[in-house]
């Protein structure tokens, strides 16, 4: 009997045997099926974790900025001598308190 089927049929039940490898160590869809949707995930998890460090990077720059170093009770004391707001017996005798 002659077989009616082209040599396009062939190629096409071959790769059909290809993709669809039920055989031992196959995955159903091929050997390489997985790979793809892996590296999907690897890349997504990888730009969600890029964006949570780089807004809590911003976040933490602007806060930086925003705190002073305090100022010491001597800092004010020589400010307020320097401004002229007491003299220089009240600075001394403070200045003997805070230390």
């Amino acid at each position: 009997m002659v077989s009616l089927l082209s040599p396009f049929d062939y190629t096409m039940a071959w790769e059909r045997s290809y993709y669809w490898n039920w055989g031992p160590g196959g995955l159903g869809l091929g050997s390489f099926f997985l790979i793809p949707i892996i590296l999907m995930i690897a890349f997504w998890v990888a730009v969600i974790i890029g964006i949570v460090y780089f807004v809590k990077w911003i976040i933490l720059s602007g806060k930086r900025h925003e705190t002073k170093p305090e100022e010491t009770a001597l800092d004010i004391l020589k400010k307020r001598y320097a401004k002229g707001e007491i003299s220089k017996e009240e600075f001394e005798r403070i200045k003997q308190d805070i230390q």
